[in-house]
């Protein structure tokens, strides 16, 4: 099933929220892109050059690099290399594995929704309001804001800043790798 007109509404949402913390010609990650890329590919001329990675099978797309994986076992890209990652959940390991392709002062954009969004995901998808490429099933348990920036600060970034967008349904935190 292709995205549906509500998932291109909400993947547009996000992309409007991370856009500010993006700077113009920089190397962009996107972390759990989907097959589609939209975000990488909603950024177009704005980067220099974005990578989508992703365990789902994707699209191929000549104007952007994408990259395949689990990322639960590391990610197959070089340390020091983007500017910005953007989109992941929280676990440890997979921040260390974001701190390491980051160059100094690169940024770690992170979206996710609030819990009580899922049962009311998991009825849009029933109705078919929601695809299933959404794969509201996959999100990680919710750990509270204060331990996610406890987890960010113990891997080496800093500077987080946290606001909510979507109606308070979701969360973006931007934080820094140290220089």
């Amino acid at each position: 099933m292709a995205y549906t007109a509500f998932d291109r509404l909400v993947a547009w949402l996000r992309f409007r929220a991370a856009l500010p913390h993006i700077r113009p010609r920089t190397r962009v990650c996107d972390i759990g892109c989907g097959h589609g890329a939209r975000f990488l590919h909603n950024l177009g001329s704005h980067i220099k050059f974005g990578v989508g990675v992703d365990y789902q099978d994707l699209e191929p797309d000549s104007a952007k690099a994408l990259v395949r994986c689990d990322i639960t076992q590391g990610i197959p890209l070089g340390s020091e290399q983007f500017d910005h990652v953007e989109h992941l959940a929280e676990p440890q390991p997979i921040l260390q594995e974001i701190f390491r392709i980051l160059v100094p002062a690169g940024s770690l954009i992170m979206t996710w929704p609030e819990a009580l969004v899922d049962p009311l995901l998991e009825i849009l998808h029933a109705i078919g309001f929601v695809s299933q490429e959404m794969e509201s099933g996959k999100h990680q348990a919710r750990s509270p804001l204060p331990k996610v920036i406890s987890m960010l600060e113990e891997v080496g970034f800093t500077h987080a800043q946290h606001r909510k967008f979507e109606f308070g349904l979701n969360n973006l935190v931007v934080c820094y790798k140290r220089p």
